[in-house]
Formats: C-alpha cells, structure tokens, sequence
C-alpha cells in the first residue's frame, strides 16, 4: 500500500509538462492518457469487448445499448470482469485499485486524513477538476477554470443494475479492482445534477459487484 500521509502535500492545479500519449486495446481503440502526478492514466473509459487473451469479456454494455454512447461514455461492466486474471485493461496498464484513486486524490487537493474515508469527501469543488463538464444550476456557480483541469474528462455515463440503465448524465460510477467483501468492491461516484449537494466532492463506497460501471485503466509500474 502506499504509505500517502508520507507524500507531500499537492495543489489542484494540472501537471502542465505531464506527458500525453495514445494506448490501443485489443479491439483496436485507441485511448489518450494523462500524467497526474507520478500515474499515467487512460483520460478515456474503457471500451474493450476483450480481454488480452482475446477471449471475450462477460459485460461491457453500451449506456442504454446506444452505439451513438459509446465514444462518449464507454462500456460498463460488472466487476467479475474487471477483477479477471486475463486483464481488461490495455497491455501495460490495470484497473485503476482503491489505492491508486486515493493517490489521484492526493494529487489533486482531497486532504490526507479524507483519503481513507467511506462517502463523499474533498474541498473547494476538485471533484470538478476531473470533469469534462459541469453546469451550473441556480443553487451553485462553478469556477470554469477548475473544470477538467486535469483533462481526466469523467462524463456521466450512469450504471446498469440487471437490465435496467440508470443515472446516466446524473452520475458516473468507477470500478477499482479492489475488493471490499464478498459481494463488494470499492468503486469512485462523481455527481453532476444540478441537486446534488456533493458536485465538487468524490464519494468512496463499497457497492455490489453485480452492478455494471465505467472503468479507468492506470499505467503498471
């Protein structure tokens, strides 16, 4: 584990020399990264149909089995599949673990002592700073130069939950690999409609396995 109350402090601001480059899957998608810090992260949702080995993945839904969702928002798929030993991920890169978010999380603004806290958590909006985009409402003005500052470009794809998609433009839910118990796993919430009072913070939750989210790959060492 990373020891992250022994990293210095950092700001919300973006890393201005941090590299960006493409990565394909085995489908053939090609993906741009972001260097945050000391990660390299795929700035897009994963889209593969297959794992390395060629053999197909169980999930990997289209929001609302819409071809037009899917260079917007990706695939959603359950955890079986992202915790699978044929990887999901492009070769070289993983699903993202719990603590490769809170590294992220470091990185960008959320204080140490939140980092390993269940629910919503992080000040001054920097959830905002992940987000490709995020409206105002007449509740809340947001700083529109804090918005995607670190060209993570989250976008709300929403979950699916047996058949049914739900939330998409609301929420947008993220895997980690990490397991939390038997039936759950630890998973990222961004939120984006007008009232919600948690838009500028990021949620860490344990949640069912079964359900079906957006998944973000992190370059391995």
């Amino acid at each position: 584990m990373v020891n992250l109350a022994a990293l210095p402090a950092n700001n919300a601001n973006p890393d201005k020399s941090g590299e960006s480059t493409s990565v394909q899957d085995v489908d053939g998608n090609l993906y741009q990264t972001v260097t945050l810090g000391g990660q390299t992260w795929l700035s897009e949702n994963l889209r593969t149909t297959r794992f390395q080995d060629l053999s197909p993945v169980t999930s990997g839904f289209i929001p609302k089995d819409d071809e037009k969702n899917l260079a917007t928002y990706g695939r959603l798929y359950s955890w079986v599949d992202v915790a699978d030993e044929r990887k999901l991920c492009p070769e070289g890169f993983r699903v993202a673990t719990d603590d490769d978010w809170k590294e992220l999380e470091r990185h960008i603004g959320v204080a140490v002592e939140e980092l390993h806290r269940e629910g919503w958590r992080g000040d001054n909006d920097v959830a905002i700073t992940l987000k490709a985009q995020q409206p105002d409402s007449w509740l809340k003005r947001f700083d529109k130069t804090k918005i995607n500052a670190h060209q993570f470009n989250a976008r709300p794809a929403g979950v699916k939950v047996g058949n049914w998609y739900l939330t998409q433009g609301v929420y947008t839910e993220f895997w980690t690999s990490s397991s939390a118990s038997e039936k759950e796993a630890f998973a990222r919430t961004l939120a984006y409609a007008w009232w919600n009072s948690h838009k500028g913070e990021i949620r860490r939750a344990k949640l069912n396995k079964n359900y079906m989210f957006s998944v973000r790959c992190v370059k391995e060492a």
